[in-house]
């Protein structure tokens, strides 16, 4: 009985222990570890798959979502760190609101976020991005005294073309992200 005990307050504490490491703690989401976790066997299976077989130019097996909340540093000056957080926790219940069970949500840090599409093309990615950008510059966050704080979101989208790491993926996300901020922010970029 003792030794049953012991075994089950270990398992309970492997668990927490893996919340912990894979969890953002904020948004109760995946984060960057996690993301990573789950997302690199997706992406080494669809690359060596890939390679075995032709694609037309919109046909991506995973896809990225690069997500950056417009002037975030803002948010928190303005309104204050409490505020801020409560952004963050409305993004994520947009998002994970908006994903599928068998795509990836997580929070990469800070005010970004990072989604994996996984079979879904350019053009449905780009839908989805637009979808998110919308729902987020329409969550309600009210400050003191009725004052709406405004919430808007830079994406960028692409979808596996050959990289031969994960990492190049997201890379590539991440700068067409960039580029939606350098035009303006509150937009979707999708590189082919």
């Amino acid at each position: 009985m003792k030794q049953e005990k012991k075994i089950a307050d270990l398992e309970m504490e492997i668990e927490r222990l893996k919340k912990e490491v894979y969890y953002d703690e904020l948004t109760q989401i995946f984060n960057r570890r996690g993301f990573q976790k789950e997302a690199e066997p997706i992406f080494k299976t669809i690359s060596y798959t890939r390679e075995e077989k032709k694609r037309s130019a919109d046909s991506h097996d995973f896809t990225i979502m690069f997500i950056d909340i417009d002037d975030f540093k803002k948010i928190n000056d303005v309104f204050g760190h409490q505020v801020g957080d409560e952004v963050l926790q409305k993004v994520a219940k947009v998002l994970t609101k908006i994903m599928r069970l068998n795509d990836i949500v997580a929070r990469w840090g800070g005010e970004e976020f990072i989604i994996g599409l996984v079979r879904v093309g350019l053009a449905t990615a780009d839908r989805i991005a637009e979808r998110i950008r919308e729902d987020i510059k329409k969550m309600d966050i009210v400050f003191t005294g009725n004052v709406k704080v405004p919430v808007t979101a830079s994406i960028g989208v692409v979808g596996y073309s050959h990289e031969k790491t994960l990492a190049d993926l997201i890379d590539r996300a991440d700068k067409a992200m960039y580029q939606a901020k350098q035009e303006g922010k509150n937009r979707v970029i999708r590189l082919a």
